[in-house]
């Protein structure tokens, strides 16, 4: 308590410099006519400490992220933003899904990665807006021909100072049907929940 008035009679002697304020230092008593000052200073002191943070993170907003509204999070889903070098599928399943690098590498040896419904067959390949990167968890346990998958959609893509800056919907948990042909999925462990 001794402290806190000592902080507020500094902060009072340095703002308030005019002779008719008079604040005894050795007993840390401040006027009651200027206690409410001194108390509403420090408040607005305190204010604009946080408010400076506040401003500092709203100027990191460019121009083209508030033209990027229209991607609103769904029932199921959450649009992600993220910054990448490029659209390297295993970069994109990085940042979408939270990955880490070996565990995107783990899945793509065990051929549990499939854009637009097909095999992965390069980590490394391009990919467009609109695509679609699924990573198969297993099967379902209440219905065997279906697969529980994690989802990324590519909604944009826009240049920056350092690689693309792109907005992702990320679906955790996804109930799809089997792929068909040679893309199906062939596997007898059971999805996890």
């Amino acid at each position: 308590m001794l402290r806190r008035l000592r902080q507020i009679a500094k902060v009072a002697e340095s703002v308030l410099s005019t002779s008719s304020v008079v604040i005894r230092a050795r007993e840390n008593v401040i006027p009651a006519q200027y206690q409410q000052q001194v108390a509403s200073l420090h408040a607005s002191h305190v204010a604009l400490k946080y408010n400076k943070k506040s401003s500092r993170a709203s100027e990191d907003l460019d121009s083209d992220d508030e033209a990027n509204d229209e991607f609103k999070d769904e029932r199921d889903s959450k649009v992600v933003k993220a910054n990448v070098n490029s659209l390297r599928a295993d970069l994109l399943l990085k940042s979408g899904l939270g990955m880490a690098r070996n565990k995107v590498e783990l899945h793509f040896y065990e051929s549990k990665i499939r854009v637009n419904g097909k095999k992965l067959q390069k980590k490394s390949v391009q990919l467009d807006v609109g695509d679609e990167i699924d990573v198969i968890r297993g099967f379902s346990q209440t219905n065997p021909s279906h697969l529980v998958i994690s989802r990324v959609v590519i909604l944009s893509a826009n240049d920056r100072e350092e690689g693309l800056s792109v907005h992702l919907r990320r679906f955790k948990s996804l109930l799809i049907e089997n792929y068909r042909g040679p893309n199906a999925y062939k596997s007898s462990e059971p999805a996890t929940h």
